[in-house]
């Protein structure tokens, strides 16, 4: 009984060092890839963001666009929003032909990353990243603009990574909203994540937070 005990042990301290060691040896390739892979987040991240405003403001010109997300009027903002309504079905053609065929490649790139060097959350990028990042920037928002069809394997991902630490709540809890059709608030709240609720109880305007 006595060795099967000390069998037991020795397999649980063998596993916890194997896993350990490749948790670190993910640490080590991420931190030697932060460029390389920095620089394709944020190309990833302001496209999608130009993508999504576009369809908003009918504007690329970010001069534009800042100056009417700045105004303090939100009835102003919805003025400008609604008077520059397009006028043909272009809108549904962007979102079928350009940002639903992005966001399958975008959230594509952030599994195949988060498998080969942990989940790449702002915190562990700021840790080795010395350089400007755009303004909001958080790669968990391919995460949070994914297909059903990937939500298992995304949900396989927040699991591992906010065990090991390199996801945070904020991000686990957006996520996991997310991939429950945005329907469970209680990955919000359970993760302190603030927002607002319409007449039928489901999240909006959440307000995103970021892991220290």
């Amino acid at each position: 009984m006595k060795k099967n005990l000390l069998i037991l042990i020795f397999g649980l301290i063998m596993t916890f060092c194997y896993s350990q060691e490749k948790i670190d040896i993910k640490e080590e390739k991420f931190k030697q890839q932060i460029d390389t892979i920095v620089e394709e987040l944020k190309f990833n991240y302001e496209y999608d963001q130009a993508l999504r405003e576009y369809i908003i403001y009918k504007t690329f010109d970010k001069s534009i666009t800042d100056s009417i997300e700045n105004l303090e009027n939100e009835k102003d903002r919805l003025n400008y929003i609604f008077s520059t309504n397009f006028k043909s079905d272009l809108a549904k053609r962007i979102w079928k032909e350009f940002i639903h065929p992005s966001d399958d490649k975008f959230t594509e790139r952030l599994i195949a990353i988060s498998d080969s060097v942990g989940y790449p959350s702002l915190k562990r990028i700021k840790k080795y990243y010395d350089s400007e990042l755009p303004e909001e920037f958080n790669p968990t928002i391919f995460f949070v603009h994914s297909q059903e069809k990937y939500w298992e394997k995304i949900n396989e991902i927040a699991e591992r990574e906010f065990k090991n630490g390199n996801m945070g709540k904020c991000d686990y809890g957006y996520i996991r909203w997310h991939t429950s059709g945005r329907k469970e608030n209680k990955y919000l709240d359970e993760n302190g994540i603030k927002y607002g609720a319409n007449s039928k109880g489901r999240a909006v305007y959440i307000q995103t937070c970021e892991d220290k």
